[in-house]
């Protein structure tokens, strides 16, 4: 690969990307027998599907993925896990693992916008439809918000029995 900035930046997404697939798929199995068990699927699904078309353009630009950063977002994902599946409370974990995916959708959104700013000068990128992959996580980033929001007062509202 020619750009070896490109390169690092679209590693550490990867990285990013494995942590926030794993982070939407336990919550999907978590959630499944529950209300939020439709909307966790539906997201874990289309995170896949954008993590899948990211390893798409690191292989076709050519670029080497990084064992140890993915490693590390494996390990951490599975560190973290109790986080956001531990307790009583289903709705604080619910609004939990709802921010953190709030979060790294921002990043993704972020990601896909600045390889919009560099599409001109890498024939690569514009094989892949940047503009609706922006529209995507901008979808997704918009839902994770509201159903964040609506199910805070009930997360941040439970109170233990002292």
């Amino acid at each position: 690969m020619a750009y070896e900035g490109l390169e690092v930046y679209l590693t550490d997404h990867l990285a990013g990307a494995t942590a926030g697939l794993n982070l939407s798929q336990m919550a999907a199995e978590e959630h499944r027998s529950d209300d939020h068990g439709p909307f966790f699927g539906e997201i874990a699904s289309e995170i896949k599907a954008d993590y899948e078309t990211l390893e798409r353009l690191i292989d076709d630009l050519g670029t080497d993925r990084s064992a140890t950063k993915t490693a590390a977002a494996e390990i951490g994902s599975k560190f973290m896990a109790p986080k956001f599946t531990g307790g009583d409370n289903d709705q604080l974990n619910a609004f939990i693992t709802l921010e953190t995916l709030a979060i790294g959708v921002e990043g993704k959104l972020c990601m896909w916008k600045a390889l919009k700013t560099v599409a001109d000068a890498n024939p690569t990128l514009g094989n892949y439809g940047i503009d609706e992959l922006i529209e995507r996580a901008q979808s997704q980033r918009d839902r994770i918000e509201a159903k964040r929001l609506e199910i805070a007062p009930q997360a941040l509202a439970h109170t233990a029995n002292v």
